[in-house]
């Protein structure tokens, strides 16, 4: 294993807790990367089989790093965080989940979530009874419900400004569009880009989510998960999980741009960006334009309503606007300017 301490500064993580409780073998990372704009930190919690601890490690500590991000690029005073749960999903009992509201509990609101990645509403609910700190649960649950469709709607108004620099409109009508992963963000994405008229490619690991999107919309072409990267499209959308666009697969892509809801989609983001730059596709930074979440979340803490959610996620727009004004001046990367913007409000 890495050095803690080593990993704590390469990714500037202020704090880092686990948990293990032999009973119901929980096994919980949570990570508060950053407090320069908040005491309390806010970001999902997910829970996936890590390969290893190293594995779920990193995914803690850049996951809260995107979250400083995001927090950050939309001016919010909220600093980053991320819970990890390393376990299988036949583990997820209802016995494990509250042992992580306990053990969240214990930072007394320091840090806030909602459920990502293996975890669902049902969830959520359990965390909540335990430990108030917890959003973007259905309205019966006393939230103001998912925070997928307003992250999939921030995602695709980063896109369409996109689409304005590439092909100089805004309309994604007749685009082809990739979409990989089709859980709550990539659901909702499928939805409102076919509402746009837009052709759409998909793909996900999981069979029944492409049985169930195939029925729900027969339009779409589905191609196999390894086969996906490398399909013909003109605008790919990685709604899944991270560190897929790197050194191996950029070889590969055969699009003009990327704009998804997937957090950390670099591999290697200083290598593969500049890669990114030489074959001539176009990145949008992915803390950027899946901010939706946070801002839901944002609006929910302070007691708002769903419709000033999907309002505030205007700003999206505006980073996006911002980045490829500096960006057409050829100096610096989609990233470079993003990482400026960051570096620049947290100061």
């Amino acid at each position: 294993m890495n050095n803690i301490f080593n990993l704590m500064k390469k990714y500037n993580c202020e704090e880092i807790y686990f948990k293990y409780d032999s009973k119901t073998n929980l096994r919980a990372i949570i990570a508060i990367n950053n407090t320069k704009r908040g005491e309390m930190c806010s970001g999902g919690v997910r829970l996936r089989n890590y390969k290893s601890e190293d594995e779920a490690l990193w995914d803690a500590f850049n996951l809260s790093l995107a979250m400083t991000q995001k927090c950050a690029a939309i001016n919010a005073n909220v600093g980053g965080g991320k819970a990890v749960i390393w376990n299988k999903k036949e583990e997820k009992t209802p016995a494990l989940v509250k042992s992580f509201a306990k053990f969240m509990f214990k930072l007394d609101g320091r840090f806030r979530t909602a459920v990502d990645l293996g975890m669902d509403f049902k969830d959520g609910y359990i965390i909540k009874k335990e430990c108030p700190y917890v959003e973007g649960l259905p309205q019966k649950y006393g939230g103001l419900g998912t925070e997928g469709d307003t992250t999939a709607l921030g995602v695709i108004k980063a896109m369409r400004i996109g689409a304005e620099y590439l092909f100089g409109t805004r309309s994604l009508k007749d685009k082809i569009i990739g979409v990989q992963g089709l859980g709550n963000v990539g659901g909702y994405m499928v939805k409102f880009l076919l509402e746009e008229g837009a052709n759409l490619i998909v793909a996900d690991i999981d069979k029944n989510m492409i049985t169930k999107t195939k029925k729900k919309y027969p339009s779409v072409k589905v191609v196999a998960p390894d086969k996906f990267l490398s399909t013909k499209c003109d605008i790919l959308s990685p709604c899944a999980i991270g560190g897929i666009i790197n050194s191996r697969t950029i070889r590969s892509l055969k699009c003009r741009m990327i704009c998804g809801s997937a957090n950390n989609q670099l591999e290697n983001p200083e290598k593969d960006i500049k890669q990114l730059e030489k074959t001539r596709i176009l990145y949008l930074p992915d803390y950027i334009v899946n901010a939706g979440g946070i801002i839901q979340a944002i609006v929910e803490m302070n007691k708002g309503k769903k419709e000033e959610a999907i309002e505030n996620t205007k700003v999206i727009e505006k980073n996006i606007k911002y980045i490829l004004k500096e960006y057409k001046k050829g100096k610096k990367s989609t990233l470079a300017i993003a990482d400026e913007l960051v570096e620049s409000r947290l100061k």
